[in-house]
């Protein structure tokens, strides 16, 4: 699975592929970064720390959509099988 963000015009751009679960979990961290104000430097320090450690599963793709998120302040999301 893709997710695509789509800004203006109609670009739009893959920032994510996986299996559907790992989908859900990036999507669970886009969601969750957007409604919050998470950018400073010592918590976007601990979620680079969290992506680079391989048995905490799924919170590792919630970590890069939470990342994805401050990096894509604008547009619309697709998830595209």
């Amino acid at each position: 699975m893709k997710v695509l963000l789509t800004i203006e015009e109609g670009f739009a751009k893959t920032i994510f592929e996986g299996e559907k679960g790992a989908v859900e979990w990036f999507l669970k961290g886009f969601q969750y970064s957007r409604k919050t104000n998470l950018e400073s430097p010592e918590v976007i320090g601990v979620l680079n720390e969290l992506m680079k450690v391989p048995t905490l599963g799924n919170y590792v793709y919630w970590a890069t959509g939470t990342l994805s998120a401050m990096e894509n302040k604008k547009g619309k999301l697709e998830v595209i099988e």
